[in-house]
């Protein structure tokens, strides 16, 4: 079936045609100007862009496709979690679905969506809101740990394909981020007041009071550590931590996290705040 398309939109693919023919222009001044108003196109042109890089055999010519693909894979990437940021803050997962699937779009995600489904609901059979923080933590670490068999490595903490949910999925083997991360969503999930702590080189969660404001320093209740079996800190321990770094202490060490600051500051993302 022959697709159509009215006048506006007819003008507008003609207009990109045009500007597509005109990415391997040889004045570099006069090619900023066609690659921005190719990129402003936004995810629409994508398939255009690949297919172009697909037939031409000049080097020079397919840096610049491959540069204009990134950049507005890029753009997109920023406009959905800026879109998450306005809307959905609270919502840890769909962040990290985002920036798992921009670097491994071709990842079975149901899969990986059914498999943090099921792992939730483990977790909710056992739990039962009245056991103390500690009992509900236990609980916690028995599915993640011993049930699902997620255990931290140190191969993984240099290796960036851990960062992202696809491979610890894949593997069950993550560094302190990545575990953590799936820690905090499980506990989010469950409305359990677990909110990330960012250190240097690290990533531990606190154990809040149940607050109607952003939990503060005075709300930590303890911290728990997601790369060694969800083993229970204090406060004292992180400072400890912190000591052997020659790092001075600072509240930011200690209090709990927004999930914007985590993603911006883990994947050094500009988003709106």
């Amino acid at each position: 079936m022959k697709t159509t398309y009215s006048p506006s939109q007819s003008q507008n693919l003609k207009n990109l045609e045009s500007l597509l023919f005109l990415t391997d222009e040889p004045d570099e001044h006069l090619y900023i100007n066609i690659a921005n108003a190719i990129v402003a196109y936004g995810e629409q042109v994508l398939p255009f862009l690949r297919e172009k890089l697909e037939k031409t055999t000049d080097g020079f010519h397919a840096n610049r496709l491959e540069n204009l693909i990134s950049t507005i894979e890029r753009h997109s990437l920023m406009d959905r979690l800026n879109s998450w940021h306005d809307k959905r803050e609270d919502d840890l997962l769909e962040p990290y679905f985002i920036l798992s699937k921009y670097m491994y779009p071709k990842a079975d995600w149901t899969g990986i969506g059914f498999q943090i489904v099921m792992m939730i609901e483990q977790v909710e059979k056992e739990l039962n809101y009245n056991l103390t923080p500690l009992e509900q933590v236990r609980i916690l670490n028995h599915i993640i740990y011993d049930i699902n068999r997620f255990k931290g490595d140190k191969v993984a903490v240099g290796n960036q394909d851990y960062y992202y949910v696809n491979k610890l999925l894949e593997t069950h083997v993550g560094n302190p981020f990545s575990l953590g991360m799936l820690y905090c969503i499980v506990a989010e999930r469950l409305n359990l007041p677990i909110y990330p702590v960012l250190l240097p080189h690290h990533f531990v969660l606190a154990y809040c009071k149940k607050t109607r404001h952003f939990p503060q320093l005075e709300d930590v209740l303890f911290y728990i550590n997601p790369f060694n079996n969800g083993i229970v800190l204090t406060r004292r321990d992180i400072r400890s931590y912190l000591n052997q770094l020659n790092i001075k202490s600072e509240l930011k060490y200690f209090e709990p996290t927004r999930n914007t600051s985590v993603i911006r500051n883990i994947f050094n993302m500009e988003l709106r705040v």
